[in-house]
């Protein structure tokens, strides 16, 4: 794999380069300077190329996804109004209309400024993998860093892979749901305590979840109109629900009151009333993660550091901007509670369509919503096999040199066979149990939001005073920002990993117990077991060399970046 990487000489080269072209020098990719051509020689992919260079990785995947394309990469793996439906009988009962409303308003001005950290870091380190690399270079690097992202990888790998999973069986639940709609009667299995039903629901799963997955063998050039697609029928759906869904319920059962949305509050799961109030941020803290996903195609896209770092934050301004609305209106047009919840249907929400719109004509809002969701799944692989593929690339592994291997199109084809091969392992878990696929699930976001507090908590109070911003550049606010990213998301995985329920009706049911917790801690020692035992050796072997690079030529390179003379006596 060591092609994959270059010398300490090629990164220092490629340090040189941008300023060797503003004398009249245009690099190669190797980082020799050629004569004779302008600065605007350099095109923007090569200039990409140098960039990842600098970073201790060559090129090897296909870049020619443009800017849009990597905005709709996170928008479409954020898909707000799909998760905020989904989740959303689960958000009403923790602490009701009030609670939800309000809770999104404050969580998506931190999950905003969350955004604003990461994206400052893709800017500076657009690479493959963006998450685990950003932690590695917030913690400064060496032993420290490397022990950082090796828990990062593993808890960001888990819930990407675990969100796979519970994507695809959210799709087939959608379609469970509507086989009860049309027969209430049916004998068809769609109990969850059924056997059979779960695995009815386990094989629609692997359906949708290979559907997913075969999109991603599409040629680049093909793949994204994957991208743009993931935004038409996100647009759609949230102007479906936007027009069509209060049209039908002013004809049927008619609007909540202002009262009913702004100042009552549910307690479903009979917990305490400050707790219930608390978990209300679940819905926030769930459907605003995932705007790494830009980070992880960076590889992939043109002027990476601006572009990447672009659609970490304006995926997530857009899906928080957009998810307000989307609450109020589903606040004032959901039925009577006992109504909402009086269904056998896996999915209360497609009862509620209709209810509103109609026994039959409502099957297109449901279709719209299947399809954003078998979309939103095949995007989201896309981000996650290149994690896979970066990580597999610093020799993590058991077979890193066959996981970091492209195709003839450039692509981590083998990646992406691995990531579906675990997310349909996942799936598995439901057959015996449907508790134990829901545990797994539980870490869908919680592992994400745990590797965004450490990356805002290295970048306050580690390397405050060393991190050097790219083109994004937070300034000033930029240490704020980071204390703020890390307590919210501190605050966050908290609340994911809360109970949901009382400890009497816990004791009922054990199924009601939250394991994120114990998935998470169970993730932790095996990662921190793994890197006791492996990876002190080979995690981000391909750094080594850069972390030995000479300290003086780091310093005359930043020098000739700001114009300082060298000692050539030639002005930059």
């Amino acid at each position: 794999m060591d092609d994959l990487h270059v010398s300490t000489e090629q990164r220092i080269a490629a340090l040189h380069a941008t300023d060797a072209s503003h004398l009249g020098h245009t690099p190669d990719l190797s980082g020799t300077f050629v004569h004779g051509h302008s600065a605007e020689s350099v095109t923007s992919s090569e200039q990409d190329d140098l960039d990842l260079q600098k970073l201790g990785c060559k090129s090897v995947l296909a870049r020619g996804w443009g800017g849009f394309d990597n905005f709709a990469c996170s928008f479409s793996a954020l898909y707000c109004i799909g998760g905020i439906r989904v989740l959303f009988y689960i958000a009403l009962s923790n602490g009701g209309p009030a609670a939800i409303w309000s809770s999104w308003i404050s969580g998506s001005i931190v999950s905003i400024i969350t955004s604003a950290t990461l994206a400052e870091a893709c800017s500076t380190y657009p690479a493959a993998g963006s998450i685990y690399y950003w932690a590695f270079r917030s913690w400064g690097g060496g032993k420290l860093g490397r022990f950082v992202s090796f828990l990062v990888a593993a808890w960001i790998l888990v819930a990407w892979t675990a969100f796979l999973a519970a994507d695809s069986f959210g799709v087939a639940n959608y379609l469970i749901s509507e086989v009860v709609i049309f027969n209430p009667d049916t004998d068809f299995p769609h109990i969850t305590s059924d056997v059979k039903a779960r695995a009815v629901a386990w094989a629609f799963s692997l359906l949708f979840l290979a559907i997913a997955t075969s999109m991603n063998f599409l040629p680049p050039r093909s793949y994204a109109w994957v991208f743009r697609a993931g935004v038409i029928v996100i647009t759609i759906d949230i102007l479906l629900n936007f027009i069509w869904l209060p049209i039908g319920v002013s004809k049927t059962y008619g609007f909540q009151s202002a009262g009913f949305v702004f100042t009552s509050t549910y307690n479903g799961g009979g917990t305490s009333p400050g707790l219930n109030w608390v978990l209300s941020w679940y819905l926030v803290a769930s459907c605003l993660v995932g705007e790494d996903a830009s980070g992880h195609v960076a590889e992939e896209t043109i002027s990476a550091k601006k572009a990447a770092a672009k659609g970490v934050f304006w995926a997530t301004v857009a899906s928080a901007l957009w998810g307000f609305p989307i609450i109020l209106v589903f606040l004032f047009c959901i039925p009577p509670i006992e109504t909402f919840y009086d269904t056998t249907a896996p999915q209360p929400f497609i009862n509620m369509y209709a209810l509103a719109l109609g026994p039959h004509a409502h099957v297109v809002a449901t279709f719209v919503a299947m399809t954003g969701a078998i979309l939103n799944t095949s995007i989201s692989m896309a981000a996650v096999s290149r994690l896979v593929f970066a990580i597999a690339r610093d020799s993590i592994f058991p077979f890193s040199e066959a996981l970091c291997r492209v195709s003839k199109s450039k692509q981590p084809h083998n990646a992406i066979i691995f990531t579906g091969a675990i997310a349909a392992l996942l799936l598995c878990t439901q057959l015996p149990s449907q508790v134990a696929f829901l545990s797994l699930t539980s870490t869908s976001a919680a592992g994400s939001i745990a590797a965004y507090a450490l990356v805002g908590f290295g970048r306050a109070f580690i390397t405050q005073k060393t991190f050097q911003p790219s083109f994004f550049d937070l300034g000033r606010f930029g240490v704020l920002f980071a204390v703020v990213t890390f307590i919210w998301n501190g605050f966050a995985f908290a609340v994911l990993c809360a109970p949901q329920y009382s400890d009497t009706l816990i004791n009922q049911d054990a199924g009601l117990f939250n394991y994120a917790i114990v998935i998470m801690s169970g993730i932790t020692v095996i990662g921190f077991e793994e890197w006791w035992r492996k990876s002190k050796a080979v995690w981000f072997h391909n750094l080594m060399d850069l972390n030995k690079a000479s300290q003086s030529t780091e310093e005359e390179v930043r020098d000739a970046e700001k114009g300082v003379t060298t000692e050539s006596g030639t002005s930059m």
